[in-house]
């Protein structure tokens, strides 16, 4: 047996998991935490060598889980995928490989003036929106790379010393793996940058001057599937072991579920709630807050996708964990608001960092409203798990006008997807059928096809056998007529605009800067 290993770094923790190459039959996965570091409001940072430990513990339980022997794995891994946390900036020595500060997450709000400035700039945000297919927002790494560029006295001095690397974590992945030798990114996370042209395909000199980024401090942009490099003096996995495919964590989805065709698209329920659909061109033109983004690079084109962004999913449930202590896990989270009834007013609205698309403001802030005295916790927790369902409604009614028809079809996966009674109230409010494939590591899946794509065995846009949906997925259909649905969804929506609106205020975003 052939094995091929993807390596899926998230917002909250990595995963390492072991496919066969012949059947894209999962052999074992392992997923570990990693610290979340929060130095002051708006700001979310990563420790990378925390990261890279992460990663390591990760495959070593993966490998234990497998019933294999480590020597075993070892002899059989055929190649490596990487898949990672968008636009998250990491910034470190090229020559040592040293990290130079914590990663900027990219849930982090730091310059939101920054790009409230720019936003103001009609001209200059135009070129930014027409050239990168996304808006000016902290979500992406530009105005991260900018902030470090002129904040952080040790980057600006490796910056002026030639040694910068400047990249997104894939990049940071790669660069270790390598033992140092290749600093290089893939266009799918490229283009999450705002520094990335879609028609041209590079980083712009333009953009990269505008925002004062040096282009030599940005990686190499190859294909997402190809040979992209080796392992190297990498303590758990054997040299020369080729890294064969690299993908944004929402793209490598999109490989997984297949999906390339109109009318169907794909929901990750992760920390955000990432929805995405392929498009055969670029829209000419796209509904306000929705992205347009490289799904996939063969080397020759890149296949394009339309997208849209709810920062805040399984994060909130998180935060409810956490914070309070209500649940251990998800599917206790599941139990506790399945005992209750929904309280008709009562809305969570969690915009932990920000409102994203239809409304894109930095400045917002979770709110739970209608509390009364019969409120308990299960009512929040329901209200919560509803709330993650609502914001993917407007995000799925603005991908449809994009992608030219209804999209009737959504793959689902992610951790959150597991829950029974988000998925049932997402088919309900979304007035659509949802298909939940045999395990929720598509991410991962996604990743290992794009290693294996270069090796023949595997293809962009096919649905891969055990994914077959008669044996392998449960589908959720609507139970709502579409009168109700659109009630409720109506409802929410008023809450997140009495939010917004109240977040738009001077004295409001002056406190949140």
């Amino acid at each position: 047996m052939e094995i091929v290993l993807a390596i899926d770094q998230g917002t909250t923790g990595s995963q390492a998991a072991l496919f066969d190459a012949s059947t894209l039959a999962l052999i074992s996965n392992a997923k570990v935490e990693h610290p979340q570091h929060y130095p002051s409001a708006g700001f979310v940072e990563h420790d990378l060598n925390q990261i890279w430990k992460s990663v390591q513990t990760a495959f070593e339980q993966a490998v234990a889980k497998s019933g294999l022997t480590p020597s075993t794995v070892q002899k059989s891994l055929l190649c490596v995928g990487v898949t990672n946390q968008r636009e998250t900036v990491c910034a470190w020595d090229r020559a040592s490989g040293e990290p130079l500060c914590r990663a900027i997450v990219w849930q982090d709000r730091r310059s939101a003036d920054a790009c409230e400035r720019i936003s103001k700039m009609s001209a200059e945000r135009k070129y930014i929106e027409d050239t990168t297919g996304l808006v000016v927002d902290p979500y992406f790494s530009a105005t991260k790379m900018q902030w470090l560029l002129t904040e952080n006295a040790a980057v600006k001095a490796c910056a002026s010393a030639g040694q910068l690397a400047l990249g997104t974590i894939d990049s940071f992945l790669m660069h270790r793996l390598s033992g140092g030798g290749q600093f290089i990114s893939d266009h799918s996370n490229a283009s999450r940058t705002m520094l990335y042209s879609l028609d041209k395909n590079c980083f712009d000199p333009s953009l990269c001057q505008f925002f004062g980024v040096p282009l030599h401090c940005l990686p190499e942009l190859v294909p997402s599937s190809g040979a992209l490099a080796a392992c190297r003096g990498v303590s758990f996995l054997p040299d020369g072991l080729p890294i064969t495919g690299c993908l944004g964590d929402q793209q490598a989805s999109l490989f997984g579920h297949g999906v390339v065709t109109a009318g169907s698209g794909k929901i990750t329920f992760g920390t955000g709630s990432f929805l995405l659909a392929a498009v055969d061109q670029r829209p000419a033109q796209l509904p306000h807050g929705l992205l347009c983004s490289v799904a996939f690079h063969d080397g020759k084109k890149a296949r394009l996708c339309v997208e849209g962004s709810a920062f805040i999913a399984a994060a909130a449930l998180q935060y409810l964990r956490d914070q309070f202590g209500w649940f251990s896990d998800s599917a206790e989270s599941e139990a506790l608001a399945a005992s209750v009834e929904r309280m008709p007013d009562l809305w969570v609205i969690p915009a932990f960092a920000g409102l994203g698309a239809p409304f894109w403001n930095p400045h917002a802030r979770a709110s739970i409203l209608g509390l009364s005295l019969g409120t308990r916790k299960e009512h929040v927790i329901r209200a919560t798990l509803e709330a993650i369902a609502f914001q993917n409604v407007a995000l799925a009614s603005l991908m449809s006008t994009a992608v030219g028809q209804p999209i009737l079809n959504w793959g689902v996966d992610g951790g959150a997807s597991n829950n029974n009674l988000l998925m049932q109230f997402q088919a309900d409010v979304l007035q659509a059928n949802l298909n939940r494939p045999a395990h929720s590591e598509i991410t991962a899946l996604g990743a290992a096809m794009a290693a294996l794509a270069t090796h023949g065995l595997a293809t962009y846009g096919t649905v891969p056998p055990r994914l077959d949906p008669k044996s392998t997925t449960r589908e959720f259909q609507p139970t709502f007529s579409a009168q109700e649905a659109q009630r409720l969804v109506s409802e929410w929506e008023k809450a997140a605009a009495n939010i917004n609106e109240f977040y738009s205020r001077p004295h409001a975003v002056e406190r949140a800067s």
